[in-house]
């Protein structure tokens, strides 16, 4: 005797709440939800197929009873769904919006039109107070303290799924096994930033920045769309170091087709969609390599790899080391890292050549848009720079070197208070609570959640800032009074996962900023106010600079 559509129903129903309670609440299901996206897609036509072969139905009842069925499925899944989310979830006693307690698609139609993730969280908090649930499964956490408890040496905290969206092309920094993630630093990336090897980096440094001056002199006085600009210098900085393959955009004055795929392809996934990994994965996983412009990227970094083997190879037979030593030929000195597994190897390496183009250069390029931002607003900063520098006796000439940089107090303030008002990863990274949970001032935050602490918020917080709003360099010299609690500055990240390329990221603002200091008045171009910059620039975890029209004037020269 076969079924009548109301047993179908009410098993289904059932089967679908067992599957969420069993099943679905617990664990991650990021590089699994490929399968279940394929599952829904294509297991109804198939189970009607089979039960027209198997039963006395027609394939037409077949199908309905197959539609009833999926239907009563899902359905018991987002009903027992929603009543875990409303009752029983461990997050469900912190403040946030209602709809963010029941998908995560909220925070994708708060962000989709402007990509800016960190303002809807600023939003949020300036709401809800320092612990919001901004999530069914994620709480923002804006408490200083959070820092030393989350990014601690010895911190019981995990990276979460967010670290899958590469997969299978990991990199370094995804790497969420911290025995392993230590055994990929040691092989070769250690050696890359040491600071003997740093100091093998100072001169191409050097060499971009005055690229940079030469461009601005051919220019002087005209409108130029500075953070542009800088993005090409950082950006010919990462590949020369990285590959010795210069983008040369500095140099021909015009972008570089990877430049231009990576912020055509990446503001849509990682600036709407990065706290959903698994649509960011399942996309990758079912569009096909020609039709994905992600491919792009990733075919450039295994040429580069490829060409960085090449020139390894041709080095060992002749027995000489480099002229200019870069990072992935130390990198793929050290061997195979999966030496049992060559495809997994090949899929490490370009995940850590794409890590090194993009992490070294967006990051890099939106600190020093906003230095010169600053610059500009106030010339007072560039005075106190060129004093500092005229007291050194250090000019733009062939004897500037990094090195000397290095010991300017004010400069360094300056780039650290940039740093501060302006980190490169405003939104902040995301990890999982220890299964245990923690308390932070009083607060209990469960175990096994998702949890971000976003960068901004915490840089402006008057808990670890005096005047957090105010750009002050001096308070890391002069006015230390007004840091309440300097372990809150972290644009780098800090502890066990702090960033490996934060010396090289310094020395490339230090050298910029003094060069052009030296050479140019800094000044907004006619209607120029910085409000497109701050307003407009999109958050895709690190972050893409909206226009600033600047003019760079030649010192000694009278515009009047």
């Amino acid at each position: 005797m076969g079924l009548s559509n109301e047993e179908v129903v009410l098993r289904c129903v059932g089967l679908g709440v067992l599957s969420h309670v069993c099943y679905f609440v617990h664990g991650e299901h990021t590089l699994r939800a490929p399968l279940y996206v394929k599952t829904v897609v294509l297991g109804p036509p198939a189970f009607s197929v089979l039960l027209t072969r198997l039963s006395f139905l027609t394939f037409w009842q077949a199908v309905q009873v197959t539609a009833l069925g999926c239907l009563a499925y899902l359905g018991g899944i987002f009903v027992s769904m929603l009543v875990y989310r409303t009752c029983l979830h461990p997050l469900r006693r912190f403040p946030g919006p209602w709809l963010a307690q029941y998908t995560q698609f909220y925070h994708f139609f708060k962000v989709k039109d402007k990509i800016d993730n960190y303002r809807h969280l600023a939003r949020l908090h300036a709401e809800y107070g320092d612990y919001v649930r901004v999530g069914p499964n994620l709480l923002s956490v804006a408490d200083p303290d959070m820092i030393g408890v989350m990014f601690d040496r010895d911190t019981k905290f995990e990276k979460a799924d967010w670290y899958d969206i590469g997969y299978p092309w990991t990199s370094l920094t995804q790497i969420r096994d911290k025995s392993l993630h230590d055994d990929r630093r040691r092989h070769g990336w250690d050696a890359a930033f040491t600071a003997k090897a740093l100091r093998n980096y100072d001169a191409r440094i050097v060499k971009y920045a005055d690229q940079l001056v030469a461009q601005m002199c051919r220019r002087s006085g005209e409108v130029v769309d500075a953070a542009r600009w800088f993005e090409w210098y950082s950006f010919d900085i990462m590949g020369d170091l990285a590959f010795g393959r210069a983008f040369n955009a500095v140099q021909m004055g015009q972008s570089h087709i990877y430049i231009d795929t990576m912020h055509e392809t990446s503001p849509f996934p990682l600036g709407c969609l990065a706290t959903m990994p698994w649509v960011i994965h399942t996309m990758g996983s079912i569009i096909p390599d020609r039709l994905n412009p992600f491919m792009r990227l990733v075919r450039y970094s295994a040429e580069c790899i490829e060409q960085q083997k090449e020139k390894a190879q041709i080095a060992q037979k002749g027995k000489t080391e480099p002229a200019e030593p870069d990072i992935m030929t130390q990198i793929l000195n050290k061997g195979p890292f999966f030496v049992d597994d060559p495809k997994r190897d090949d899929l490490l390496l370009v995940g850590d050549a794409r890590l090194l183009i993009v992490a070294g250069s967006d990051t890099t390029a939106a600190a020093i848009t906003c230095a010169f931002y600053q610059l500009a607003k106030d010339e007072s900063h560039v005075l106190k720079l060129r004093a500092e520098l005229d007291a050194e006796g250090i000019r733009n000439d062939g004897n500037l070197t990094v090195q000397k940089l290095h010991k300017l107090k004010f400069l360094d303030g300056f780039i650290r208070e940039t740093l501060r008002l302006y980190p490169p990863v405003p939104g902040g990274t995301f990890r999982n609570t220890p299964k245990e949970g923690v308390v932070i001032n009083g607060q209990a935050l469960p175990g096994g959640v998702k949890v971000i602490a976003p960068q901004y918020l915490i840089h402006r917080s008057s808990k670890a800032f005096e005047d957090p709003d105010e750009f002050v360099p001096e308070r890391w010299t002069t006015l230390k009074d007004r840091l309440v609690k300097k372990d809150a500055w972290f644009p780098f990240s800090t502890g066990k996962f702090a960033c490996i390329g934060k010396q090289l990221a310094l020395d490339e603002i230090r050298a910029v900023v003094a060069k052009m200091v030296l050479e140019f008045d800094i000044v907004f171009a006619e209607g120029e106010t910085g409000r497109a910059l701050l307003e407009e620039s999109q958050d895709i975890f690190t972050m893409v600079m909206a226009k600033l029209n600047l003019c760079f004037i030649k010192r000694g020269i009278n515009t009047g």
